[in-house]
């Protein structure tokens, strides 16, 4: 038995704009992390950030689901915790809802679910419409 998180942004940009922000590297690296993703089935690639103590500063991860712009999707594997994260895209009359599903969270894996939870809705959820409204 796993646990997943889901959380749901309404972000007033449409979902073209937003898909960039999920897919082109230089854009991940000024919300979420440096990553050499590349929107391709079956591609590994990693998310880095700097070293903290007890963590190396690397995800690992697989692309497994590219949709433009509707869904995108992708393995999270770190320190034990083995995930995947899938984000939809619905346009809005205000321009996405854009909702993250990251799944398989071991039930004794509260603490990475209560990091993600928190990481995630300050990275897509104050980060991320910040970068969006500099794109113009």
């Amino acid at each position: 038995m796993t646990r997943d998180l889901e959380l749901t942004f309404d972000l007033a940009h449409p979902p073209e704009k937003v898909w960039r922000a999920l897919t082109e590297p230089a854009l991940l690296a000024r919300w979420l992390m440096k990553t050499d993703l590349a929107p391709t089935v079956g591609k590994a690639f990693q998310f880095r950030m700097g070293p903290t103590q007890g963590w190396d500063g690397v995800i690992d991860c697989e692309m497994r689901e590219v949709d433009p712009p509707r869904a995108l999707s992708y393995t999270w594997r770190s320190l034990g915790v083995d995930t995947v994260v899938r984000w939809t895209l619905e346009p809005t009359d205000e321009g996405t809802r854009l909702t993250l599903v990251q799944s398989g969270f071991a039930p004794d894996q509260k603490q990475a679910f209560g990091g993600a939870k928190g990481g995630w809705n300050h990275m897509a959820g104050d980060k991320l419409p910040a970068v969006l409204a500099e794109l113009g």
